[in-house]
């Protein structure tokens, strides 16, 4: 957690292998001035806002339920394919990443 990222001549932006993602919670990486958290669910691999739209607290950390994020925080829910909470009415940001090669670039 707490990676920096890599920017590419093709505008696309280097976040992390895919093996370096986990299962059980999330990998923060910082993409110029913003803060990405990777979830690997399965065989695909999910970007949203690190940091919870509620309180602050970063998202990577928190605990996976199947697509779905829990805030270590205050338990906000976010749908980690969406940005969507599913119980409280709120989202955050979803980033379009695409898999290279095993691996995840930000989409320019």
């Amino acid at each position: 957690m707490g990676e920096s990222a890599h920017a590419e001549s093709t505008g696309r932006v280097e976040l992390a292998r895919v093996e370096d993602v986990p299962t059980e919670h999330g990998l923060r990486v910082k993409a110029g001035e913003k803060w990405v958290a990777l979830f690997r669910v399965e065989d695909e691999v999910f970007a949203i806002n690190a940091i919870c739209p509620h309180a602050g607290a970063f998202l990577d950390m928190g605990y996976m339920d199947g697509h779905t994020v829990m805030c270590p925080l205050h338990g906000w829910d976010f749908d980690v394919r969406t940005g969507e909470s599913p119980s409280f009415g709120i989202s955050t940001s979803c980033f379009d990443i695409e898999i290279d090669d095993g691996t995840v670039y930000l989409k320019a």
